[in-house]
């Protein structure tokens, strides 16, 4: 929150009575301290490269993304988040449908480039023992980056694509189809989706073809249609629910914010 805001709420809760400027001042050590021992444990790791031990959780989640925030000065900067927890056995609702909740969920966020963010976050990568645990999703958008976080971090983790992201990708094509906020463009969605979530993605993907066939000149639909394609690997959600794993990011949409 704003550091006049906590200076306030220090004072009204615990009777402590700062300016803003001392709330400043303070955190922004605080945080350069905690960030001077993660960057030293970081080198520590780089140069022995002790091995994980092997704990008892039997599986993780790893999700990264960026997120726009609010910097002093009316400045905005992109922070790359990594949420990582453990996956908890499905259950089953009333209604027949399988929740995978994921928890003891652990953070660390950054704002640095892709490339230094892929490796401050070894410090917090190796504390949760991504490597030596015997099953990993890494549960993501399909930005570049974040499948290069995947590949440097966990490059032998079950891949699935965010299927809300997914359903980012679809959406257009039904609006190219029946227009834009129409309740036929809502019908096609929800039936696409669940499709894809039940059947997987392949007679999905047979159709948007024959539509690309159909309206070569829709750039809609054959930049979307792309998009999928090439991560149908990380669509097989059918089989990715049998194997008792989420399907979504949601553990680091809400870190956002």
């Amino acid at each position: 929150m704003p550091f006049g805001q906590a200076a306030k709420l220090l004072g009204d809760f615990l009777g402590i009575h700062v300016s803003q400027g001392s709330s400043n001042r303070y955190t922004e050590a605080a945080g350069a301290a905690y960030v001077q021992i993660q960057e030293e444990e970081v080198v520590q790791l780089e140069q022995e490269a002790p091995p994980m031990e092997a704990g008892a959780v039997e599986k993780l989640q790893v999700s990264v993304d960026g997120a726009m925030v609010p910097l002093r000065h009316g400045i905005w900067a992109e922070v790359k988040t990594l949420v990582i927890g453990e996956v908890q056995p499905p259950v089953l609702k009333p209604n027949g449908e399988q929740v995978v909740q994921t928890r003891h969920l652990s953070y660390f966020s950054r704002k640095e480039t892709a490339e230094e963010f892929q490796r401050s976050a070894l410090v917090e990568v190796h504390r949760r023992g991504v490597e030596a645990a015997p099953q990993v999703a890494a549960i993501m958008d399909g930005a570049e980056w974040e499948q290069g976080f995947a590949d440097y971090h966990c490059p032998r983790a079950t891949r699935i694509l965010d299927f809300p992201h997914a359903a980012e990708h679809i959406h257009p094509i039904g609006e190219f189809l029946y227009g834009e906020h129409t309740p036929e463009s809502q019908v096609w969605l929800k039936t696409q989706l669940h499709r894809l979530k039940h059947a997987g993605p392949e007679q999905l993907l047979l159709e948007l073809q024959q539509l690309q066939q159909q309206n070569p000149e829709a750039q809609v639909v054959a930049s979307n249609l792309a998009y999928l394609e090439k991560r149908k690997a990380q669509l097989q959600y059918p089989k990715f629910q049998e194997q008792g794993w989420p399907i979504g990011s949601g553990i680091v949409e809400s870190a956002n914010k």
